[in-house]
């Protein structure tokens, strides 16, 4: 997903699309909010620039006593019947707990089966190591590529959520929608069924030459399936 550049409705300038501030007098610029994936749009936009859906009605936050992580603002909180999203009003961060991300995500995938559009280009990853910690427990977060293959770096915190950058949850949510998910799943299993054939044939040629060893606790074959499991990922199997 490529952002397209529109105007400040207080100076002029030039600004992106998915920016939440202008850089030139820092006037809010994006001031609609999508029901749908909660992206902030420009308001003479008629379609969310996250999501494509039509713009209607906005959520309503409510008062949050977390804070952004990055920029130490306090968040607004958007409570859905899956779980909530917390955003940052001035660097657009979101953190999005993972019951949430998942219906949001499968929601993505029926739409692009139903109504199918071009892959998404792939977006090159960014080099940059930059840690967060999780706005709940206060831990770093561990960086992942989302689903191994999207070029979206997401910052995870196994038990509270995931934090999104500016226009990263878009770009997953495009990622899911292209069919992106399914085929890191096939990937997935088709790994997996490689691990399983590896270690059956070594299992084999062991027992044949009589240099069986007595089982660790941990075989390689069950490292490799939870390597595989990557968390990310986990959240994308069906409930």
């Amino acid at each position: 997903m490529s952002a397209r550049s529109c105007h400040c409705p207080r100076c002029g300038g030039s600004v992106d699309e998915q920016a939440r501030r202008c850089g030139y007098c820092d006037a809010a610029v994006a001031t609609v909010r999508c029901a749908g994936c909660f992206h902030m749009s420009s308001a003479d936009a008629a379609y969310c620039a996250g999501c494509g859906r039509e713009l209607g009605l906005e959520p309503i936050a409510e008062d949050d006593a977390l804070r952004c992580p990055d920029c130490k603002e306090v968040f607004s909180a958007f409570r859905a019947p899956h779980g909530v999203l917390r955003d940052c009003g001035r660097c657009g961060g979101q953190f999005v707990e993972q019951a949430l991300l998942r219906d949001l995500l499968e929601r993505r995938e029926v739409y692009g089966v139903a109504a199918p559009r071009h892959e998404a280009r792939p977006v090159p990853l960014d080099g940059r190591v930059r840690y967060v910690p999780c706005p709940v427990c206060g831990q770093m977060m561990n960086r992942k590529n989302f689903a191994g293959a999207s070029g979206v770096i997401v910052d995870v915190c196994r038990k509270h959520g995931i934090w999104f950058d500016q226009g990263e949850l878009p770009r997953v949510l495009a990622f899911a929608e292209s069919g992106g998910l399914a085929r890191a799943r096939r990937r997935q299993v088709d790994e997996l069924a490689r691990v399983r054939r590896d270690a059956a044939a070594t299992t084999l040629a062991s027992a044949t030459v009589g240099t069986m060893t007595a089982p660790s606790s941990r075989s390689g074959l069950e490292l490799a399936v939870a390597d595989l499991l990557d968390f990310v990922l986990e959240l994308t199997q069906s409930r």
